[in-house]
């Protein structure tokens, strides 16, 4: 039976272990910040396995994508702000095309020892082939309290997750190299140590 009521769904990828951390010294090169797939400064050594998309995946205009994740950071005594980023990367921890993303964010009022987040996101085939499209919308919920007590008081917010236009990103469906779905995040240069660990991820294909 699915999981998605009459939708038939297909469990495509899911993390086989807890991702490295992203502190605000890790930038990859690039704005983008430090991959959370593999964590430190690049994706590619690490012993989580990459999300691939798989080839021809997107086979069909509505084809789709759900992502979900979830994870733990901390804040120290300088309050930063954060960008959280979904990427296709042709290589492994290279920063290639931006899906969606939210726009930086101050992370909180204080310093925090230790919090969590979750996020959703949809991608969907808006057309297909060479010139093909992808279009991709979701949400971070920020926040939250990762114990089981009501003692702590965090503001828990929900952030969209989306592209800078309401324009579909071009992308080739047609799939000739491998190509990876990576969530990256980018903590302001200027904050005292932040960090940030991806612990789960899963995506779905959902037709």
């Amino acid at each position: 039976m699915s999981l998605f009521g009459d939708a038939p769904a297909e469990l495509l990828y899911n993390m086989n272990g807890i991702g490295g951390a992203v502190t605000n010294t890790v930038t990859s090169g690039s704005t983008a910040g430090g991959p959370l797939l593999g964590g430190g400064a690049g994706g590619a050594g690490s012993v989580i396995p990459p999300c691939e998309i798989p080839h021809g995946y997107f086979s069909k205009q509505g084809k789709a994508l759900m992502v979900d994740g979830m994870g733990v950071y901390s804040l120290g005594s300088t309050i930063p702000t954060l960008k959280f980023a979904l990427y296709i990367d042709n290589t492994l921890g290279n920063v290639n095309t931006l899906l969606a993303a939210t726009g930086a964010f101050t992370a909180d009022t204080t310093s925090r020892a230790a919090m969590a987040f979750n996020f959703r996101a949809y991608i969907t085939a808006t057309q297909i082939g060479p010139n093909g499209a992808l279009q991709c919308w979701g949400w971070l919920n920020w926040g939250l309290v990762p114990t089981l007590t009501t003692t702590v008081a965090a503001p828990q917010i929900t952030y969209v997750i989306g592209p800078a236009t309401t324009t579909p990103i071009t992308f080739n469906t047609v799939q000739s190299t491998p190509v990876f779905l990576s969530p990256y995040a980018s903590w302001s240069t200027s904050s005292t140590g932040p960090s940030i660990t991806m612990t789960q991820m899963f995506v779905w294909g959902l037709n």
